[in-house]
């Protein structure tokens, strides 16, 4: 699917949701934002606001892809989609979060480029989990790695669209940011579906 068509079924199913859609990633933000201060609060210092944005931050983000999904595919999105990976895969979201940090942080400093590829090759990985409660950090990583062969230009070519809407966001005085995050999360739920399902993703093992 061209990304044009991608971001415009994205627009399509926010259709009758964006109310749902704003206040679950809002929600999200309010959270970190509050994990955060607490951790400062509470030893005050910045890595103490590092280490509860650590324990809290990968099962909220894995719990807003599954959000978005289900706003995607327009499967009874609702705000507890948020919680879920509290409940079934909180310390492998930390791992995959640590793995994918140490790993992109490893390529840029070989060099940017480097960088930028472990993180198209991983973008994946929170999806995977959100679907897939069962799986394994290392594995969650080996199959986006593998899912995003032949894919990372094409979701290079969607965040640098994004961007464009990001820069005319800054101009709202960041009001338009209410919108792009959940359009921009639900942009990337409908790359996930398209690319998992092209037939090569489907007909091969992914997880050794």
């Amino acid at each position: 699917m061209e990304n044009s068509k991608i971001m415009k079924e994205a627009h399509a199913s926010l259709k009758g949701k964006w109310g749902l859609a704003i206040g679950g990633n809002l929600l999200v933000v309010l959270i970190s934002m509050a994990v955060a201060l607490v951790g400062w609060g509470m030893v005050g210092e910045d890595w103490g606001a590092n280490i509860t944005s650590l324990i809290f931050a990968p099962p909220l983000a894995i719990g807003l892809t599954i959000f978005s999904l289900n706003i995607s595919r327009d499967n009874n999105p609702e705000i507890d989609n948020l919680f879920i990976p509290f409940k079934t895969s909180w310390v492998n979201s930390i791992l995959a979060y640590l793995m994918m940090g140490v790993l992109v942080a490893v390529g840029f400093i070989l060099l940017i480029i480097p960088g930028i590829i472990a993180i198209l090759m991983f973008s994946q990985v929170f999806f995977i989990m959100g679907e897939d409660k069962e799986i394994g950090a290392y594995d969650a990583l080996v199959k986006s790695m593998n899912m995003m062969k032949g894919y990372k230009w094409k979701f290079f070519r969607i965040i640098l669209r994004l961007m464009g809407l990001v820069i005319l966001c800054i101009f709202t005085l960041g009001i338009g940011f209410i919108w792009l995050m959940p359009y921009q999360n639900v942009v990337y739920a409908k790359f996930y579906d398209d690319i998992k399902a092209n037939p090569s993703f489907k007909n091969q093992e992914y997880i050794n």
